[in-house]
């Protein structure tokens, strides 16, 4: 059981009769209870997600004709659970293509999209990869002898394309989903009592964006410190951030943010 928060008497303990909520800026996980809002009740908080992003698959044709020849490539290669949703959708209309990957090696970065690409049949590594260089290093020691079939989004890092290219790993990308900054985001100004947590900088451009959200009316939270400079370029003053962008890191950064406070 992870500690319940402990949160300063003074202004919040007389306009609070409850625990703060907590908004967090990300899509709920596809299987129930979220993690994040599991963590974050368990710490005596209740959390809503606000989702910042919306997803657009743009290429689905020519990635169908890509999965319909698969004998030059050793395999595939995707970044996102996201690429992922454009091979469901895919092989969803056109279920014989997944035939012919069955025996090819498809890498992900990290379990969840490793999960995801099993459950279309397909033989996944990467399961204890959570970051791009580790993805590179396995790849490069597993040594290819064809191209990749890589799968990525419109906004990915460079990292992954470097570590291959330096390595002479080659690969063929295809670029099958956009991120997109909403501008309809919904999220109400409970004072400063609230805390608004911060998933990316991308995050920050939806909110930038949006009209009526007014960050300075909650606590500011960044998952990560990549995001929380992204914040403070911007000039918000980052109360919590992160030592690890998982549930539990979360949890801790603002047990850490409400003891200063107390």
């Amino acid at each position: 059981m992870r500690p319940r928060l402990a949160w300063p008497c003074g202004h919040l303990a007389s306009t609070m009769s409850a625990a703060p909520d907590v908004i967090l800026l990300r899509s709920a996980d596809d299987e129930a209870p979220d993690r994040y809002r599991a963590a974050l009740r368990e710490a005596g908080l209740r959390a809503v997600c606000e989702p910042v992003l919306a997803f657009t698959f743009p290429r689905q044709a020519q990635l169908r004709d890509r999965l319909a020849a698969p004998d030059p490539y050793a395999g595939l290669l995707a970044t996102s659970p996201r690429a992922t949703v454009a091979l469901e959708q895919v092989f969803a209309s056109h279920e014989a293509l997944a035939d012919g990957w069955a025996d090819r090696l498809a890498y992900a970065v990290g379990p969840k999209t490793a999960a995801r690409l099993r459950a279309l049949g397909l033989r996944a590594r990467g399961d204890d990869t959570g970051t791009a260089d580790a993805l590179a290093a396995r790849i490069v020691k597993d040594d290819p002898d064809a191209p990749l079939l890589f799968l990525s989004g419109n906004r990915r890092r460079e990292t992954l394309p470097e570590a291959l290219r330096a390595a002479e790993v080659r690969f063929d990308e295809l670029v099958v989903y956009e991120t997109h900054a909403r501008t309809d985001l919904d999220v109400p100004a409970r004072g400063r009592a609230s805390w608004l947590v911060f998933f990316s900088p991308s995050g920050l451009e939806a909110v930038t964006r949006a009209e009526g959200v007014d960050v300075q009316a909650h606590r500011l939270a960044a998952i990560g410190p990549t995001t929380a400079e992204a914040l403070e370029g911007d000039g918000h003053a980052v109360e919590a951030v992160a030592d690890e962008p998982s549930p539990d890191g979360l949890v801790a950064a603002l047990q850490r943010a409400g003891a200063r406070s107390s």
